[in-house]
């Protein structure tokens, strides 16, 4: 039964990343601050068009007043007295910059220091209500009509400081409400999209414990939404990796490793027939048939299953794979499926570590005698192939140097390593020859120089008792494999 496991969120991720609660905080920060400028825009230009009416309302009035008090001095043509009436409104109207006097005959009077251009002069003269002028500056005109006939026109400049400190201190609020809204908001979105995002944060960190080959990882889920699906939905995923792991490691026991990988990653096994040089190993218990006779069957199986589980840990040791258990026997092969450029050496390793572990284990057949198992090597080209029927395949190696290999155990007495003259030749140094003369192998046609191996030199010697020491130390795991580069250290 697997257990909760909580993820840390918060652990280091193996790439830059940008959390999902910054990216809505920041999209929401952006859309607030964007619908607070929009309605303070709104705010303002509505505003504006109250204080535009307001000051119409003034004008309307005060362009009167000034119309009627200018007609007598119009009629008249006293162009000083149209000037003291002009400069006293001016003075008396405090939001008044300037005023325009226009004369029917085309003559003007200006007042103050602001001018009008050619095309406002035009809307003067058509003016015949208060009428607001066109252009950014704040004008109003209007004709000035004495017993029915126009005797001239008048136009009068606003101030527009009203309406700038009036906009300064809405903006001035507006800001102050807008930035408080837009805190408010952005602490809250952040609240609510870390309690979304923290479970995805899980989720991905648990992935990644996922990826590096831990299936024991859990999530709890919470909720009853997407996030809980996709929680859930890992969990079944996690659970079904961990059982397809379960399965690979059990048919890893009977089957080639390499169509066991293919298999599980690809769904199918590509394997192609070849070719290929490797290093035949092949140990025998000795007097079997006798001892299998006296046993029990559950303590001969016990007693095999205790020798090549230790075989199976040197075998693997020096990077050899165990093709297949032959009754009493085991065949090991080293350079395939694994490749090894100095599979001879490493295969010869394998064999005396395999004879001084069968001492170490000591056990005795009920006359008496230890067991011992029979090693012989041989170094050759094989066929790699799928060898069966359609129903029932096996791969494995097959061809000469695998029936020579099986010969040469049988050579020698129990815990010895037998192997040919030829093979011995590529052991490199640190090993002896012990020759047992030529010999006539079965299925081969000439004769064989064969003999026994032995470890020579200090390095050598040590690197046979480290592998035997490891298969016995069972808190390793069982496919304890050994770098080539350490090897050759």
């Amino acid at each position: 039964m697997s257990s909760v496991v909580h993820v840390d969120a918060n652990e280091e991720m193996h790439s830059p990343r940008f959390p999902l609660r910054w990216r809505w905080t920041m999209l929401v920060g952006f859309a607030v601050t964007a619908a607070v400028l929009v309605l303070a825009l709104v705010i303002l230009d509505m505003e504006r068009d109250a204080w535009l009416e307001s000051q119409e309302s003034q004008a309307e009035f005060l362009v009167d007043r000034l119309g009627d008090e200018l007609k007598i001095p119009m009629l008249s043509g006293s162009a000083a007295e149209v000037d003291v009436i002009a400069r006293s409104f001016l003075q008396t109207a405090p939001a008044v910059l300037a005023a325009h006097v226009q004369y029917v005959d085309g003559k003007s009077q200006q007042f103050g220091d602001e001018t009008l251009d050619a095309a406002m002069l035009k809307q003067v003269v058509q003016a015949r209500h208060i009428t607001r002028l066109a252009g950014d500056k704040l004008w109003f005109a209007k004709r000035i009509i004495y017993g029915g006939t126009t005797i001239g026109s008048v136009a009068v400049r606003y101030s527009e400081e009203a309406w700038e400190s009036l906009a300064e201190r809405l903006v001035t609020r507006m800001l102050l409400a807008a930035s408080l809204v837009i805190v408010l908001a952005s602490m809250m979105v952040y609240w609510v999209a870390g309690q979304m995002s923290r479970p995805m944060e899980l989720l991905a960190a648990a992935a990644a414990q996922v990826a590096g080959g831990d299936y024991s990882v859990r999530l709890a889920v919470e909720g009853n939404d997407e996030v809980s699906d996709a929680t859930s939905q890992f969990n079944s995923m996690v659970e079904e990796l961990a059982h397809k792991e379960e399965i690979r490691d059990v048919f890893g026991k009977y089957l080639n490793p390499k169509l066991v990988s293919e298999v599980f990653d690809g769904g199918t096994a590509h394997v192609e027939d070849s070719s290929q040089e490797v290093t035949v190993l092949f140990a025998d218990m000795v007097g079997f048939t006798s001892f299998s006779e006296s046993a029990e069957p559950a303590e001969i199986v016990e007693v095999l299953n205790k020798h090549f589980e230790v075989f199976h840990r040197i075998i693997d040791y020096f990077d050899g794979h165990v093709d297949k258990y032959i009754g009493d026997a085991v065949m090991a092969v080293f350079n395939h499926p694994n490749e090894d450029p100095e599979h001879e050496r490493h295969a010869s390793m394998a064999g005396l570590a395999m004879t001084v572990a069968c001492r170490k284990l000591g056990i005795l057949r009920k006359n008496g005698e230890a067991i011992s198992f029979r090693v012989g090597l041989n170094r050759g080209n094989v066929i790699v192939g799928s060898i069966g029927a359609a129903e029932r395949l096996e791969y494995t190696v097959i061809g000469d140097t695998v029936n020579v290999a099986s010969r040469m155990g049988g050579l020698g007495e129990g815990g010895e390593v037998i192997l040919s003259q030829s093979t011995y030749k590529h052991l490199g140094e640190g090993f002896a020859f012990d020759s047992l003369g030529k010999k006539n192998i079965k299925g081969v046609r000439d004769e064989v120089e064969c003999g026994r191996v032995t470890a020579m030199d200090e390095t050598t010697k040590r690197k046979v008792s480290h592998a035997v020491a490891l298969a016995f130390d069972l808190t390793l795991p069982s496919d304890v494999r050994l770098i080539i580069g350490d090897i050759n250290a």
